[in-house]
């Protein structure tokens, strides 16, 4: 077979061209940290690094729908704290109150009651992030209207039907219907006969022993619903550790996958970098022969 220049210098520029391609591409991963930077460069290894990377998303972006669960239920038990120690301040007064009571200390007493009754209906309008936390699915909207009548008796009214849900949360007919889930609203209604009740010329014994009676049945509730909401948080919060442990591992292998080790590729490259230099010395002889060499 004939060997002419032209066939050696064809095969000495497709070696040389190959060895920059290596040399370029551990220079390449060097830089980046990574042993693949293109699909090309190794297409299973490239399918195996975006499958990894968008279950890692997936799972990040659940954590981070976990912990605004986990704020939004947070908000909820300190309102419902609040409402709990309100109405147990407002029975503390209730249990104050003698038949011997005069007309101004039982004003004074309606007075405090009802400022507490409005202090829990802005507790019921707590808010996270911009939304109303017992609005069910209507959380731009104030679950719980607080007015006052003529007569100076606190009224609260729910805006929120009975057949609104969330999951993760309760709506205001859960946190005031004592469990009964009746639409009754009656912790509400409880809190308005309440401040009815002391605005009278003369207290009836029997009703304020009643609705005394009504706030310790309501006081259980409030904390039935604080273990609700405590056990949903704990809920959140294991499945979040849980996502944590998977992406974590989930990471481990990325890195075996994606992640070059520095000192072996160092050494690729200066084994690169030493043919090319070969190379180069070989064709500054090789190619200095002429046709006169060969006959």
């Amino acid at each position: 077979m004939r060997v002419t220049n032209g066939n050696m210098m064809s095969s000495y520029l497709k070696d040389i061209q190959n060895n920059l391609q290596s040399m370029d591409k551990l220079n390449t991963q060097m830089n980046t940290g990574k042993q693949v930077n293109k699909v090309s460069d190794d297409p299973l290894r490239a399918v195996k690094i975006m499958n990894l990377n968008n279950e890692i998303a997936d799972i990040e972006k659940y954590n981070y729908n976990a912990d605004e669960i986990t704020g939004w239920l947070d908000m909820t038990d300190e309102a419902l704290d609040t409402v709990g120690t309100l109405t147990s301040e407002i029975k503390t007064l209730l249990t104050s109150i003698s038949g011997a009571y005069g007309k101004d200390e039982i004003k004074a007493i309606q007075t405090n009651v009802n400022e507490k009754i409005k202090q829990i209906g802005e507790a019921f309008n707590t808010t996270y992030a911009g939304k109303y936390i017992f609005g069910g699915s209507i959380t731009d909207e104030q679950p719980v209207k607080i007015t006052t009548d003529e007569n100076g008796n606190a009224n609260l009214s729910a805006a929120v039907s009975n057949g609104i849900k969330v999951d993760y949360n309760l709506n205001i007919n859960q946190v005031t219907n004592s469990g009964k889930g009746d639409g009754t609203n009656s912790a509400i209604n409880m809190f308005e006969e309440l401040s009815a009740a002391l605005n009278t010329e003369e207290v009836d014994m029997d009703v304020i022993g009643d609705l005394s009676k009504r706030l310790d049945s309501y006081l259980s509730d409030v904390l039935n619903n604080r273990s609700i909401i405590g056990a949903r948080t704990n809920t959140v919060q294991a499945i979040k550790d849980t996502n944590d442990e998977n992406v974590l591992e989930m990471k481990g292998v990325l890195s075996n996958i994606q992640d070059v080790d520095v000192a072996e590729k160092y050494i690729e490259l200066q084994e690169a970098q030493m043919v090319y230099t070969a190379s180069l010395q070989v064709s500054s002889k090789l190619f200095k022969t002429t046709i006169l060499d060969y006959i």
